[in-house]
């Protein structure tokens, strides 16, 4: 097997766009999957997802001109899926919505009766207007407010609610009991199926959107539609469902819920709003992709989804020859899974939503179970592609559990890991793997020895503080490199899981080894760790990086931040890979954004020669100003001061630089009663500041004794009559870095 090694990441091509259940989709960045393929597949491979969770990178692949194979077993993905690759139009959806909305509810027109739900009374002109939604505190009979702008005077916000408010819910809740039992009477099998877990299910629809969501199921089903506009209208109406339930927090935020539970503050929507909302997200993407149902394969670039298990497929005669396995990870997540069953009965009827209906019955989904799930799906994808097939995949969000079931799940699939690379916590984990034989060599392993070696070998090569997410990759990717997981999942149990997290405990709470730097909580993840004892260390990344991107900008003088970010990239895989924003930081001190040609241009001033010549009248600064204390100066690296009477004991050490690199040495060797003062020009301020802020070691190394002075501040200085030792003292304080660059103090004018 050949050995883990640092690959390079590959950055996000802008934003993804928003489509529907985006948040409980994988976090899929654009671009990582098309550049992926673009370096390693061939356009006739045929590329394998064993997962099908991620509708966006099915269509990423396929739009980059490649054939994929899927195997998803969510109706809802697959219904989502195909509808998106068939680029339904803002036109025809809005045509489709028309033609429901025009339907009968009594005497009424059915948008009129759902909007009359909504009807609410303007707090400051007394207009009948609509709500936009109603805010409700959990376990309350009625809402507490509503939300609404009035088209007539203006007044938007939150206002408490009315009695005509409360009169539309309590009506609701005398005829809730029929709605929810023909919810519960459409997902119900006659077989054994598990009748409380959901009735727990449907307690995330309240009265009133439940009643919207089966009346508008009722008109759609009684509707005369050709199979396209009943499909748009599905849609539509699965936007709503998914915008009906109680599980949007209130405020609102970026959330990304995985459990089934109505949190205390939440938002009742306007259900028609949303039902005319969820054209622009269906409609989000103009580009029509070929999808078939297997066995039927695309003939060119497309996608071929089979309807089940990664396994049901392995099981296929006939299976087309794989070329390289693409996925991103999904992580475990009940409320997405349990609402799929509820929909695709409500949708499809139960038979349609077979097997995946009975994920309801399941209440716990652990990083144990996720394993075993993993490798249901990598195994035999593993085993249909051969030995030798290159795998890659995103760990988006990544999560200590998260990882180890991905890591653990590929060991025991035959799945030998070969690179991997990591930003943060924050940024998705990117791992290549190869398909190998079907025994694979296990024997005992010092998992200890393994993890501390993995660590401190991390650690020197960063050289400064890290987050526990890179730490924890780094040492359950090193148990991977040497056999550490059994050959099988019947051997990876839980106890050998516990054994492995037991392992990575005692190594971090060993203060000899470890320090956790800037902690707020008791969880590991909170704050930095870094070594004990740091010795032999690498210069600290954020230094190598700024130092490589002023290289890059001196030879190229100007450049775009995807060439930028390729050249980094490259220079710093694998756990190197530094941040967007430490390189943002780094272009902000030394370049400038032309925004007509978009690319980032070196400032004349921090050109070799403006910055020698700078650097030399900083130099003869020194020199007046060391005349006009009366003090002795030697050396150049640093320049040291000392009084002529005691020539042995220095005061200060003068460091001149032209960029926001310190050097530590000159930090941690600091004669006793010397202070250092490090000279750097005034844009190096933010980027100085930024560093001393994202590590807490250096910060550490920063005492009372240690000054920053900018090039302008020593300017005005030495052109002083009136200067002294004491005065001295202050002046170097009078102008501090930080992150907004200050202006010259008027004491210098």
């Amino acid at each position: 097997m050949s050995p883990v090694r640092s690959i390079i990441y590959i950055n996000p091509d802008g934003t993804s766009p928003v489509i529907p259940l985006a948040r409980f989709l994988p976090a899929d960045p654009p671009g990582i999957v098309h550049c992926w393929l673009h370096r390693n597949a061939s356009r006739t491979d045929l590329i394998l997802d064993p997962f099908g969770a991620s509708p966006l990178m099915a269509l990423e692949a396929a739009t980059s001109g490649y054939r994929l194979l899927t195997a998803c077993n969510n109706p809802v993905v697959d219904f989502e899926l195909r509808m998106l690759a068939s680029a339904p139009t803002r036109d025809e959806l809005t045509a489709a919505l028309v033609e429901l909305a025009s339907q009968k509810k009594g005497e009424e027109r059915l948008e009129t009766a759902i909007k009359d739900l909504y009807q609410t009374t303007c707090a400051s002109c007394g207009e009948s207007i609509q709500t936009s939604a109603y805010l409700w505190l959990r376990g309350e009979p009625f809402p507490h407010a509503r939300i609404y702008t009035c088209p007539i005077c203006g007044d938007s916000g939150e206002h408490p609610i009315t009695d005509e408010d409360v009169m539309k819910v309590q009506q609701l809740h005398r005829a809730d009991r029929l709605h929810r039992s023909r919810a519960l009477e459409r997902v119900l099998d006659s077989g054994s199926d598990d009748r409380s877990a959901i009735e727990e299910a449907l307690d995330v629809y309240s009265s009133r959107p439940l009643y919207v969501i089966f009346t508008l199921l009722n008109k759609l089903e009684g509707m005369s539609l050709t199979k396209r506009k009943r499909e748009l209208l599905q849609a539509l109406l699965l936007s709503v469902m998914d915008a009906a339930n109680t599980i949007w927090s209130w405020p609102q935020e970026r959330e990304r819920p995985r459990q089934l539970s109505t949190p205390p503050h939440y938002i009742e929507k306007n259900l028609w709003l949303e039902l005319e909302a969820a054209i622009a997200s269906w409609s989000a993407l103009n580009q029509r992709v070929d999808v078939t149902t297997w066995p039927e394969m695309p003939e060119g670039a497309g996608i071929c989804i089979h309807r089940g298990r990664m396994r049901d497929l392995a099981r296929e005669p006939g299976t087309a020859k794989i070329g390289h396995i693409v996925t991103i990870f999904p992580r475990p997540n009940q409320a997405f899974w349990t609402l799929c069953g509820l929909w695709a009965s409500w949708l499809w009827g139960r038979e349609q939503a077979g097997r995946f209906a009975a994920v309801m019955e399941r209440k716990r989904f652990d990083w144990n179970w996720h394993t075993s799930a993993l490798h249901a799906a990598l195994s035999p994808a593993a085993a249909i592609s051969g030995p030798g097939v290159r795998m890659f995949g995103v760990i988006p969000e990544p999560a200590p559990g998260l990882i180890n079931a991905v890591v653990g799940a590929a060991s025991v699939s035959r799945l030998n890991l070969t690179g991997f690379a990591t930003i943060n916590a924050v940024e998705p984990v990117q791992m290549e793997w190869k398909t190998g034989s079907m025994n694979r060599e296990y024997k005992p392993v010092n998992l200890q020895k393994i993890i501390r070696e993995a660590l401190r070998e991390m650690l020197n090569e960063i050289g400064e503080p890290t987050e526990y997410i890179e730490l924890y990759t780094a040492a359950i990717c090193a148990l991977a490199d040497e056999n550490a997981f059994p050959p099988s999942i019947q051997q990876l149990t839980t106890e050998r899981a516990s054994e492995i997290q037991s392992v990575i405990q005692t190594l971090l709470a060993d203060r000899l080894f470890l320090r956790r730097m800037d902690a707020t909580a008791k969880d590991p993840e909170s704050g930095l760790w870094w070594l004990a004892q740091p010795e032999n260390t690498q210069t600290p990344l954020a230094d190598r990086v700024e130092l490589e991107i002023l290289d890059l900008l001196i030879n190229k003088r100007e450049i775009l931040y995807r060439e930028l970010l390729q050249n980094i990239h490259q220079r710093f895989p694998g756990y190197l890979t530094p941040s967007d924003t430490l390189l943002q930081h780094c272009l902000e001190s030394y370049a400038s954004f032309d925004q007509s040609h978009q690319v980032w241009m070196i400032k004349e001033k921090d050109l070799p020669s403006a910055r020698e010549k700078n650097m030399q009248e900083m130099f003869a600064n020194i020199k007046v100003i060391a005349q006009k204390l009366g003090v002795r100066i030697e050396g150049d690296h640093p320049v040291t001061w000392t009084l002529h009477a005691r020539p042995e004991f220095p005061l200060y050490q003068l460091v001149v630089g032209r960029t926001a690199a310190i050097d530590r040495d000159l930090l941690t060797n600091l004669p006793d009663g010397c202070e250092i003062v490090f000279i750097l020009p005034g844009s190096r301020s933010r980027l100085l500041k930024f560093k001393i802020e994202r590590d807490p070691y250096l910060a550490e190394q920063i005492t009372n004794h240690c000054h920053f002075l900018k090039y302008r501040t020593l300017r005005s200085i030495a052109a002083r009559t009136d200067l002294s030792l004491e005065l001295w003292k202050v002046l170097i304080e009078s102008d501090p870095i930080s992150l907004e660059e200050t202006t010259q103090l008027s004491m210098f004018g």
